[in-house]
């Protein structure tokens, strides 16, 4: 399966954003997709807690090869190229497998901060690749990533209450259950199902305002790469959105953004980049409105 198919499938959302990268940028962010998924993948489809150690391990052994060459696996060959390319530091997929190393054991966080650090691992990771792939290397930026890339994992998290407890894996900080007086194997028992949906918005209320920061970091951007990252925040946004309207059939199903709304979404975002259209206009970086919506698309 080709690395866009790959996107295409794994996150319909991200597959759309995508679309309004430049052929360069677009390219290298369905290689690093196709590489994070096939990792996320790995682990999260190994039930036995010994095989996903030793997953992890393969996962690690194969990565820290790409410094000295291409691999024969799609997914690694296409990291190889964007490491090579992009001049990725190391030490971003690494921390993305040390993420991935707090799913294999089962770890729970105490603290907001706590949660924090593994969101920084698993996605905020993936902000900051997405920097080199954009050519933006200023320390300012890169932290706006990191807010951005953040506020999706909490998102997510969110999201999947439901399916990560099934799974046996617990991302609300264990702080907050013991304010409220909630046990973890509690946690859907119907008494609680109020005190579980307040969580649910506290964590809604972080990624708030982690979304707010990391548009702070969009002047940064080309305006072509800054509308597609307005365009994937926006969609991901509206998940919360979603479950704030309806957040008991949260808990009980996975909340989705329709193809419909993502279509609004996307006439949204071209709204919301007016503002960083007229910065681009005043400082000289486009001749013109029609040169910023028309090259390559």
């Amino acid at each position: 399966m080709e690395h866009k198919e790959i996107i295409k499938k794994g996150s319909k959302s991200f597959s759309l954003a995508s679309l309004f990268f430049s052929q360069k940028e677009k390219e290298a962010s369905w290689k690093l997709y196709s590489w994070c998924r096939y990792c996320d993948d790995a682990i999260d489809e190994e039930t036995d807690p010994l095989l996903m150690k030793e997953r992890l391990e393969s996962l690690r052994s194969e990565t820290q090869k790409l410094v000295h060459g291409p691999s024969a696996q799609i997914h690694f060959s296409g990291m190889h190229e964007v490491m090579r390319d992009f001049k990725l530091p190391m030490i971003y997929p690494q921390d993305l497998l040390r993420g991935m190393e707090m799913d294999v054991l089962g770890r729970r966080y105490e603290t907001l901060e706590d949660l924090e650090e593994y969101c920084y691992c698993v996605a905020g990771t993936v902000g900051l690749m997405m920097c080199h792939i954009l050519g933006i290397r200023s320390e300012k930026a890169l932290k706006h990533a990191v807010s951005m890339g953040n506020a999706m994992q909490l998102t997510n998290i969110a999201r999947d209450i439901g399916e990560d407890h099934q799974r046996g894996r617990l991302y609300l900080p264990t702080s907050w259950l013991k304010e409220l007086g909630i046990g973890e194997s509690e946690l859907f028992n119907e008494l609680n199902q109020d005190k579980l949906i307040t969580l649910q918005e506290r964590l809604l209320a972080r990624a708030d305002v982690l979304y707010r920061e990391g548009y702070e970091g969009l002047s940064y951007l080309s305006l072509r790469s800054s509308w597609a990252v307005m365009i994937a925040s926006l969609i991901y946004r509206e998940i919360g959105q979603s479950i704030r309207k309806n957040p008991l059939r949260s808990l009980s199903e996975r909340t989705i953004v329709y193809t419909g709304r993502k279509i609004s979404l996307i006439v949204l975002s071209s709204v919301k980049m007016i503002p960083l259209i007229f910065l681009s206009l005043t400082q000289g970086r486009v001749s013109s409105p029609k040169s910023i919506w028309s090259r390559g698309l």
